[in-house]
């Protein structure tokens, strides 16, 4: 055996004892991340939520109330409302039914256990988003309020995991609320009318082709994207964006980060600062909303609305946004939340996001061209992310755009990992350069391709990426430009193919 031959055989015994090692642990913290999904299946029903949303607006009543209705009784009433809602989802969802008496009483109290008893034995469900109430009557101790309102509910049924009906509509019901030592309780509730939410009519999506990149900060991705908010980083950023030859980018607006607390206001306003400057430099941005959101367990989904009425008016008063994608790569959750309820929970929010903003166009975020098709009719553009073999980018594209209903077919994500083990194993600069080359040749129709991602990161966010040693450094190499800052030559290619994309009709 030769000395060259012996040094290949111990370089590959390298390479395989090393993939191997990172695959094992890849295993194991895929288990461990398994069994913390299940605790945090009942948790994240049932776990109080430290500053609730107010999921209740007030209007006057039509007369002089015996007693006048104050602020603070509005607010002690609404955010009784809400909790009791949540409380009776959460019981449907998880049969613990204990907790609705803190929150009904007398005969709501027992309709509301048989309620939630027999939606947990046939996997219906009702969730109630928001309410519009107005006061009918306080008395004049102060012990029973009565409202009338209109609420947004929801109503599905999953049959073996899959959603075999959907129902969103807006009902007229009666509340007769008690106040209790512990707090207003519901007593009774009876729903007088119904009628389906007001459809409203969707924007044509009137933008340039879409050639950018997905963004974060180098030293601050992920959650410390908006946690350390730097006006003049994210400036040269778009700038550098720009000169690439870019016209678009796409951020993310993690739940967290836009809570109904200072934090969130702050976030609000940094987010009308990024629209701003993008809009400086005419860059349109694809804001992807709902992003690390944990689960989609219906006790949340008022949250989840009140997180859209904070967030889309922003979106809406500024023109820099081309679109908003609804979520990240729902169907990546189907496998461990539940395929139904992850179309149940898509289908309200984009309804929802529709009333709310209709002249706001929307997309949904699917991790591959064979998701594409789903829920197509609730979108405004389809969109999906290609990191399939490269042989069949195009076959893949026209196969969406077949399902489409004529609708754009952006492809959001694209990209490739220069990170090197040892001998350009698993990649290289120059084979990222290639597989970019390739891709976006291939999709040269699309009426939008986003590049993952403008900058290689020393330490990707172990709970957006998962913990997986492997995955964090591929994840660390896919940027254009690289931890000094110098262009790749991927950023090169990317350069060209949008030149070229730019100069085709």
């Amino acid at each position: 055996m030769t000395r060259p031959f012996a040094r290949s055989l111990a370089v590959l015994a390298f390479l395989g004892l090393a993939a191997a090692v990172l695959w094992t642990a890849a295993q194991s913290f895929a288990a461990s991340q398994e069994r913390s999904r299940e605790y945090r299946y009942l948790s994240e029903a049932l776990d109080p939520i430290d500053l609730p949303a107010r999921t209740v607006a007030w209007t006057a009543p039509v007369r002089p109330l015996v007693r006048a209705v104050t602020a603070g009784d509005q607010a002690l009433v609404g955010t009784a409302l809400t909790e009791a809602w949540r409380a009776f989802a959460a019981a449907s969802d998880t049969g613990e039914t204990a907790l609705l008496a803190d929150h009904f009483a007398g005969i709501a109290l027992g309709r509301a256990n048989l309620a939630a008893q027999e939606a947990l034995r046939d996997g219906s469900r009702m969730v109630v988003l928001e309410q519009t109430a107005r006061p009918e009557f306080l008395h004049l101790d102060g012990s029973v309020f009565q409202v009338s309102a209109s609420a947004a509910t929801v109503r599905y049924v999953l049959r073996d995991g899959a959603l075999t009906h959907y129902a969103l509509t807006l009902d007229d019901v009666r509340t007769t609320l008690t106040n209790e030592t512990t707090g207003w309780r519901i007593f009774s509730h009876e729903r007088t009318g119904s009628r389906d939410l007001p459809a409203q009519a969707r924007p044509k999506l009137d933008v340039p082709r879409l050639l950018g990149v997905n963004y974060y900060p180098a030293k601050t991705p992920w959650r410390q994207f908006w946690a350390e908010f730097d006006p003049m980083v994210i400036a040269g950023d778009l700038t550098l964006i720009a000169g690439l030859g870019g016209n678009s980018v796409r951020i993310f607006l993690p739940v967290a980060d836009f809570g109904p607390d200072p934090e969130g206001e702050s976030n609000l306003e940094n987010l009308e600062v990024f629209l701003d400057l993008a809009q400086a430099r005419g860059i349109r941005v694809i804001p992807t909303l709902f992003d690390l959101k944990p689960g989609y367990r219906p006790a949340l989904w008022a949250e989840d609305v009140a997180y859209l009425r904070r967030v889309l008016p922003v979106l809406a008063a500024k023109p820099a946004v081309a679109l908003v994608d609804l979520k990240n790569e729902p169907d990546l959750d189907r496998d461990t939340q539940g395929a139904g309820l992850v179309d149940a929970w898509l289908t309200t929010m984009a309804l929802m996001a529709h009333d709310i903003s209709p002249g706001l166009a929307l997309t949904i975020g699917w991790s591959s061209a064979e998701a594409a098709p789903d829920l197509v009719q609730r979108v405004d553009a389809v969109s999906y992310h290609d990191y399939a073999e490269l042989a069949g980018t195009a076959d893949r594209l026209e196969k969406v755009r077949a399902i489409a209903m004529d609708k754009p077919v952006l492809v959001t994500e694209v990209g490739a990992s220069s990170y090197t083990l040892a001998l350009g194993f698993p990649g290289s600069d120059a084979a990222q350069a290639d597989a970019l080359q390739d891709r976006l040749a291939q999709l040269a129709s699309a009426d939008g391709v986003l590049v993952w991602t403008l900058h290689d990161f020393a330490s990707p966010d172990a709970a957006a990426v998962g913990a997986s040693p492997w995955v964090r450094r591929l994840q660390s190499r896919f940027g254009l430009y690289d931890a000094t800052g110098a262009l790749k030559p991927a950023g090169h290619v990317v350069s060209q193919a949008f030149a070229t994309a730019s100069n085709t009709p």
